[in-house]
């Protein structure tokens, strides 16, 4: 016995009360029983399925040997008849009376038969006991045998019957069988096989097409140009299968090397139906026709089944002992035979063997566990006020006035241990909390390593961290233990020179302590560094930072003037994976931000590269909102006195910028770059044109056949003239109404809808070659006989393209868009599109247009941002509003709307007038575009206030200088541009 005296008097131990008692009775006595009952259940099943397989398997091959001999017996016999070679059945009938004796020889030959070179055919087979044979055959009353007879004779036509013999061999009907003579025994696999080997061949099996069992052919060839052969059915060999069956719900199969079945228990499953040209055919099954996968497991793996002598397969949460082995057959390839047993029911008897050996195991347990309460009755009073003490660390209360005193000495060595514990969490914890907050990486570093030289009570720490090509530990900070910073030059520490503690503690993958040597010193490059401590160094210990995924981060090096405790390397390499943790994750988030940087400067790139009138604009929008809100966060007086924005709200403004126009991707090209009213993805005045040009074609072939068929004239070729400059003319206005500009008088529409009266003629089909959705478009009208008169221009209805239901803006749409949207989604009607009187945008183009600021706020409030980035879509999406509230897509007015979305009004506004990339207008000058500015202060279209802030703080004169060309940058008295606001009301509000 073990006993230890301390306070208290003996204590007896933990182990000796429990483990001898409870283990060694019930676990020692379990692992026995258990032992005793796995080795004889295991060597119950072998030796079951061994002797089942083996019984099967000698059953098997006896039957096969009873099945063939009396075939093999029977054709060598009749291969010696020579009339059976003749032509004739008159001159065959002598021998009839030999097959039939060689017929009843066995009841598993179900027919004998013969067929020579010249492809006459005889067989004689029993009445068939099966009801769909009967049928077909029709045999009279008494008929004991059915002779199937086939002449060819090469004077007269091939003739086929059917003779009906009774058991004395005598003669009750004769039938000829016109149907009868499509067969040629010379084209059988029995026949071919026999003729090209010469001796006795076996056939593969097959489904017999009279019977519907399933067997094989011996054939051989005869003395004289004949084959002799015998059908024999394999269905008996089922029933060795049947009478053999191991258990009730054990399966058993014979199937050909290929896996086709031979037979099985149950015959239906040996054979199946299958629909070949309009007709079921009989065919044998195949493995897995049978349903089962036990078995069809075992035969995919059949020949390492056979060398391990057994498959145990798992179907259907079922287990299966699956054992096979090879069935030789005579004359062809071996047959597979094949059992599956369910294991359940195989270990049937040992689970009785089992269940007692469980019975007393239960009854040791009882006694057992009634022993247990009674030594643990001791010392349920210390357990429970250690547990007390445990829910209270649990709950992080570790002001706790809760002591265990037992007798018990494990119990007491327990309440220690978790008193450590209590400790070296609330340490943690106090370390956590000091960098939880922190969000500055520098200033993390810093932090983490003044707790951890706090809690380790060390003199010094360096933290290194790796290099980006993980060549390196870089020195991240050194501190010393007032928290000071350490001036001393770390050099950097190659990952290679394993000859320094560094680098060894992250081969050793643990921390590691050593004497802190005048060569370990010099090896990490700290020979003097001593000179900063207050003591001389004594000891290192380095302890490497891995994080979740074992990947190196850095390595903590702690110094000090003592040697350092063991038990402290243990409490600093816990600490290890916290630091290296906290690293790690602050490392993540830069990298996530920076990845985030990327993909939105990436959009917006996208969107300025897709358009030619936009490059650059999302990259100048973002710098001058900022620069704008950088003026309003230095304001010390005026509206925005006490605007201001922390590290978040300054990252809210740059995604937002960034991101403004991000709609932008869903605009088609073709529309925000529409040049020409009748543009598209192509300009369709060229399509005009043509048509003008067969107008002109049809003009000069009217005018020549009217000349050849009355004659030409001065006045007929004048007209001829007149009707072509007529037509060019027309031509030539309606490509300068293409080209659009300020403004279209009504007597250019009215013309336009003059010339839509003109016409043309069509011959060709203007519906082929199209595609399917502008087919289904032209069928809104029917089609025109050809040759069609078509007008020069018109609004056809393939022009109409209807606005989808989901592209439609509800009065309570979940957005508040408040946007006139037209009917129709484009409207390319040519005298719709010729007859716009402003530019050359319908007023479908036009809200396509506008429409990126509702695509920007959808996809801008699909993604899923972070708290402090949760207004960036509305900061993104006020910068096509108005002050008045004229604005769109909200309508929102002044008082609806941030600081910042009005400050990105201004700025979209001013990067927009000013931009020299637009290859369609010049940029502006400051005044100008400052002018233009002005008026739309008056209408009310951006902020006064912020306008004047814009002037006043010079934010345009700023941003002119970066971005603008020495020839915009004009004098500007801002003076001049400032609005008129009434500034005490501007102040009190």
């Amino acid at each position: 016995m073990n006993n230890r005296t301390g306070n208290g008097g003996v204590k007896l131990s933990l182990q000796l009360s429990l483990s001898v008692v409870f283990l060694t009775l019930t676990i020692g006595l379990g692992i026995v029983l258990g032992a005793i009952a796995y080795r004889d259940a295991t060597r119950l099943v072998d030796e079951s399925t061994d002797e089942v397989l083996a019984r099967i398997s000698k059953s098997s091959e006896d039957r096969m040997r009873a099945l063939f001999k009396p075939a093999e017996a029977v054709v060598d016999m009749l291969g010696r008849t020579h009339a059976l070679g003749e032509t004739r059945l008159i001159n065959r009938w002598p021998a009839v009376a030999q097959m039939i004796s060689g017929l009843d020889q066995s009841a598993d030959i179900t027919s004998v038969y013969s067929g020579n070179g010249e492809g006459d055919f005889l067989l004689i087979r029993r009445v068939p006991t099966n009801a769909e044979a009967l049928k077909r055959f029709n045999p009279p009353d008494g008929t004991r045998y059915i002779i199937q007879s086939l002449e060819r004779d090469p004077d007269s036509k091939p003739a086929g019957s059917y003779i009906y013999l009774n058991a004395d061999l005598k003669i009750l009907r004769s039938e000829a069988r016109a149907d009868y003579v499509t067969y040629d025994p010379r084209v059988r696999p029995w026949y071919k096989a026999a003729t090209l080997r010469g001796g006795r061949i076996t056939t593969e099996p097959y489904v017999f097409f009279t019977t519907q069992e399933v067997g094989t052919t011996i054939a051989r060839r005869g003395s004289n140009d004949f084959v002799i052969g015998a059908d024999i059915t394999l269905a008996t060999l089922g029933d060795v299968m049947r009478d053999n069956k191991v258990t009730a719900g054990s399966n058993s199969v014979m199937v050909t090397y290929d896996g086709h079945v031979v037979a099985h228990p149950d015959p239906a499953k040996a054979i199946r139906f299958v629909e070949a040209d309009g007709k079921r055919k009989l065919v044998q099954a195949r493995v897995p026709d049978l349903g089962d996968p036990a078995i069809a497991r075992g035969f995919e793996q059949f020949d390492s089944l056979v060398k391990d002598g057994r498959l145990n397969v798992t179907e259907q949460a079922e287990k299966w002992v699956v054992v096979g082995q090879s069935i030789a057959v005579s004359g062809t390839r071996d047959y597979k035979l094949l059992l599956a047993i369910p294991r359940a029911e195989l270990l049937a008897g040992a689970r009785k063997m089992i269940e007692d050996a469980a019975l007393v195991f239960a009854i040791i347990l009882a006694f057992a566990i009634v022993v247990v309460l009674i030594v643990t009755n001791k010392i349920t009073g210390p357990l429970r006020r250690l547990r007390q003490k445990t829910e209270a660390v649990r709950r992080f209360e570790f002001d706790n006035d809760i002591h265990v005193h037992t007798t018990i000495s494990d119990v007491e060595d327990l309440a220690n241990a978790v008193e450590m514990m209590e400790d070296t969490i609330r340490r943690f914890l106090e370390i956590n909390n000091a960098v939880s907050g922190e969000n500055d990486f520098d200033k993390l570093v810093a932090r983490l390593l003044d707790e951890i030289i706090a809690t380790t009570h060390t003199e010094a720490g360096i933290l290194y961290l790796t290099s980006p090509d993980d060549r390196f530990l870089v020195p991240e900070s050194g501190r010393l233990a007032g928290g000071e910073d350490l001036i001393y030059a770390f050099p950097d520490i190659l990952l290679s020179d394993t000859e320094t503690i560094v680098v060894r503690s992250i081969a050793d993958e643990y921390a590691v302590g050593t004497a802190a040597t005048e060569e370990e010193l010099k090896a990490i490059g700290l020979g003097s560094i001593g000179a900063e401590m207050e003591q001389p160094p004594r000891y290192l210990l380095a302890a490497p930072l891995f994080n979740r995924t074992k990947e190196l981060v850095g390595v903590l090096l702690l110094i000090e003037a003592v040697e350092i405790d063991p038990a402290l390397i243990k409490f600093t390499e816990a600490l290890s994976g916290s630091a290296a943790i906290s690293v790690e994750t602050r490392r993540l988030i830069e990298a996530q931000k920076a990845l985030f940087e990327s993909f939105i400067k990436l959009i917006a790139g996208a969107i300025d590269a897709k358009s030619p009138y936009t490059g650059g604009h999302c990259e100048r929008v973002p710098e001058l909102t900022k620069m704008l809100a950088a003026a309003a966060q230095d304001a010390t007086d005026g509206p925005f006195k006490d605007f201001d924005l922390d590290a978040d709200g300054w990252e809210a403004i740059h995604v937002a910028a960034w991101l403004h126009d991000c709609g932008k991707v869903t605009t088609p090209e073709y529309v925000v770059d529409k040049s020409t009213k009748l543009e598209t993805i192509y300009d369709r005045i060229h399509e005009i044109r043509m048509r003008v040009e067969v107008m002109k074609r049809e003009a000069e072939i009217a005018y020549l056949r009217d000349a050849l068929e009355s004659g030409d004239s001065q006045e007929k070729r004048a007209e001829l003239e007149k009707r072509l400059a007529e037509l060019d003319d027309d031509f030539a206005f309606l490509a300068k109404c293409n080209v659009g500009g300020e403004f279209m008088a009504d007597e250019d529409v009215a013309r336009i809808k003059v010339l839509a009266d003109k016409t043309w003629t069509r011959t060709l089909d203007d519906r082929a070659g199209i595609s399917h959705d502008e087919l289904l478009r032209k069928e809104k009208a029917p089609a025109a006989d050809l040759p069609a008169v078509e007008p020069l221009i018109a609004d056809r209805p393939e022009h109409v393209f209807e606005r989808p239901d989901g592209e439609r803006l509800d009065e309570g749409n979940p957005w508040g868009f408040k946007m006139d949207v037209p009917d129709l989604l484009y409207d390319r009607g040519e005298v719709h599109n010729l007859s716009v009187r402003k530019g050359t945008l319908t007023e479908e183009d036009r809200y396509k247009i506008n429409e990126h600021i509702v695509q920007t706020i959808k996809m801008l409030e699909q993604l899923d941002f972070p708290k402090h980035l949760q207004h960036v879509p509305e900061l993104a999406g006020g910068h096509h509003e108005k002050m008045d509230g004229t604005g769109y897509p909200k309508r929102l007015s002044k008082s609806d709307m941030s600081d910042v979305a009005r400050m990105m009004a201004i700025a979209d506004i001013f990067e927009a007038l000013t931009a020299v990339d637009r290859p369609y207008k010049k940029g502006k000058t400051l005044s100008e575009a400052l002018k233009i500015m002005g008026f739309m202060v008056n209408e009310s279209h951006i902020d006064p206030e912020l306008f004047d802030l814009f002037l006043t703080s010079r934010v345009y004169h700023d941003y002119a200088k970066k971005y603008l060309q020495a020839d915009q940058i004009d004098d500007v008295d801002p003076e001049a541009f400032r609005p008129k606001i009434d500034r005490s009301a501007a102040a009190v509000g």
